[in-house]
């Protein structure tokens, strides 16, 4: 009945797994999990990932190359033998023993199911308070209700089920195959193609904090994958529609100008006092100097 695919990258993914199994066995179903090895070089992790290989109903695709979340998760499906994937990030841990349960009930009248996510207030340290803030700011999202009122702006591919044959007529911008905005462009796709996202309270939770520095970075690297993929997307996506209305209104040099003198400065408080309210900032600068490159504006 289900492919669960997890991709992998220096991650230690094998308590998610015997959590998975064992709420595959309590939904009693058919199904397989396939753990893509996203070229990790982290030795403790190719160790845990050849265990995963020997485990039940299990197996492991290793890349040779780092190819990122986007391309990997769609070869994944690609090799997948069941109609139905349900797609985890290797970081999230189950909440409920019914999770597989949840799902397979859903799917008897959907084609796409989304769940969603919960940090636990244990998982705030010093040093990952701006992950930690940022995703306390999207719980209001995150509400079912809320999910339900805006099903294609809150899709989740940390915790997703989706009709296999869908996903594969989905495939991501070729500009899309690195970290950043999966989500989003999946929800814009099928939003296009007039598939439903039907959104139920079946959360995992999010095991893995980034650090401030980390989580900066990661959203760097999201940023460049933004800038390189169509103005239809980009139309469509808070931060791009922002910078690009404000480039219309002939504004956005001033945007670019404000980074160049105080970036380096956001970015160092960011790391040791972060508002989200400055990260959004920080976001629209960083972004704005990337669409110029891009587009070759005159200042």
């Amino acid at each position: 009945m289900f492919s669960i695919v997890i991709s992998v990258f220096n991650y230690d993914c094998t308590e998610l797994v015997k959590e998975l199994i064992h709420s595959c066995s309590f939904a009693k179903i058919d199904y397989e999990i396939i753990v893509g090895n996203d070229c990790s070089t982290d030795p403790a992790v190719l160790e845990a990932l050849k265990a995963i290989d020997k485990m039940p109903r299990c197996r492991v695709f290793n890349e040779e190359h780092n190819v990122g979340k986007a391309y990997m998760l769609y070869h994944l499906a690609d090799i997948a033998v069941y109609p139905y994937l349900i797609i985890i990030d290797s970081d999230a841990r189950l909440l409920r023993d019914d999770y597989i349960e949840r799902y397979l009930q859903a799917a008897a009248g959907h084609d796409v199911v989304s769940g969603h996510v919960v940090v636990l207030k244990e998982a705030l340290r010093a040093d990952n308070q701006l992950r930690y803030r940022y995703e306390f700011a999207a719980e209001g999202e995150r509400a079912l209700d809320y999910r339900r009122k805006h099903p294609y702006k809150n899709l989740c591919t940390i915790n997703l089920l989706i009709k296999r044959s869908i996903f594969l007529a989905t495939p991501f911008p070729k500009d899309c195959y690195q970290y950043g905005y999966e989500d989003t462009i999946l929800g814009i796709d099928l939003q296009q193609m007039g598939v439903e996202i039907y959104h139920i309270d079946n959360p995992l939770i999010h095991n893995q904090i980034d650090s401030n520095q980390s989580f900066i970075a990661k959203t760097q690297k999201a940023l460049h994958v933004l800038a390189g993929i169509a103005p239809f997307y980009q139309e469509r996506i808070r931060i791009s529609a922002t910078a690009l209305k404000l480039r219309r209104w002939h504004l956005l040099w001033a945007v670019r100008l404000w980074h160049r003198l105080f970036g380096a400065l956001e970015r160092r408080i960011l790391l040791k006092h972060p508002t989200i309210t400055l990260f959004n900032i920080y976001k629209l600068g960083y972004f704005s100097i990337l669409l110029k490159a891009r587009v070759g504006e005159e200042v």
